[in-house]
């Protein structure tokens, strides 16, 4: 994808607007998400934490008990996330990990270099970033996404729900894939104008290989919409056959079974583009009958009021 028009599919959103991705490997569980923590206010514990963290191998996790004894678990394999399956001891007050990372900051630049987070039981949390320079360590903000899930998750708690469509799964895969085929004609310029029928059998609830008029897509998301929750998906992913394939990279069934509903819903949708932000550039990518086709297809088709209860 070139100029203004590049889908960034794979992130992580900090609380202060600052954005991560995490380095890409073959088979890597990538990090994302958009849920929010409680600042840690700089609890010093917690700093501390997020500095012995930085302080070993990317991957690595220090746990710390409810007496003050700390302990360290090394990175696990290549390509698996720290954290991602672990469940502490009893007793365990806090821990703290890192990744290797690139930050967007807000002056436009790039910057790799470690993330290092440390959450608590009472779901204060702290984020250190060092860059590849050597230079100290900066506080960036509360944790959010799937880094604060994981973290939950491993000290045995909840996470928060998530009140995101479930519709937008579908839609998220659909968008990634009409970007790709956009990167591989050259943008949204291409020598060939695109139609609404190589748009539809993109879709991934289009099981017929065969063009679809936009109303159909439009009723398959409602069906979709209507039988399913992030709950229903979560225990069909976690129901699977322990040898099945991930679903999306990362996510086995060992993993959806260790995830709950809402770090679920967020690993899912961090896979995959932010449904609304990708459909509103799509939108003004096409144009004329492909722009009103794609507008009748993707829109809502939720009930708030169901979401929310």
């Amino acid at each position: 994808m070139h100029g203004n028009h590049r889908l960034l599919p794979f992130f992580s959103r900090l609380d202060d607007g600052q954005v991560v991705e995490r380095e890409r490997s073959a088979g890597a569980a990538l990090v994302a998400g958009s849920a929010r923590a409680d600042p840690a206010d700089g609890d010093p514990r917690l700093l501390e934490l997020a500095l012995r963290a930085l302080d070993q191998p990317p991957g690595s996790t220090v746990l710390v008990g409810d007496g003050g004894t700390t302990t360290r678990i090394s990175a696990p394999a290549a390509g698996e996330l720290a954290l991602v399956g672990l469940r502490c001891p009893p007793g365990t007050a806090a821990l703290a990990s890192s990744v290797p990372c690139r930050t967007l900051w807000p002056d436009g630049q790039h910057r790799s270099g470690v993330l290092a987070w440390s959450v608590d039981r009472q779901g204060g949390s702290l984020a250190l970033f060092r860059g590849e320079n050597g230079a100290a360590a900066q506080t960036l903000a509360a944790v959010a996404g799937p880094l604060l899930d994981t973290a939950l998750r491993a000290l045995g708690l909840p996470t928060a729900p998530c009140h995101s469509p479930t519709v937008w799964f579908p839609d998220g895969v659909f968008l990634h894939r009409v970007a790709g085929m956009l990167a591989r004609r050259g943008g949204p310029c291409g020598r060939r104008r695109l139609s609404w029928d190589s748009l539809s059998i993109l879709y991934p609830l289009n099981d017929t290989g065969a063009p679809q008029e936009p109303g159909l897509t439009r009723r398959s998301r409602q069906r979709f919409q209507s039988a399913n929750t992030w709950s229903s998906l979560r225990r069909g992913a976690a129901g699977l056959p322990a040898g099945s394939p991930a679903i999306l990279p990362g996510l086995t069934p060992r993993v959806a079974g260790w995830l709950d509903d809402g770090a679920f819903a967020r690993w899912v949708l961090s896979r995959v583009p932010d449904a609304p932000s990708a459909r509103g550039w799509l939108r003004r990518a096409l144009s004329g009958p492909e722009a009103e086709n794609l507008a009748l297809a993707l829109s809502d088709v939720h009930d708030p009021c169901r979401e929310m209860t």
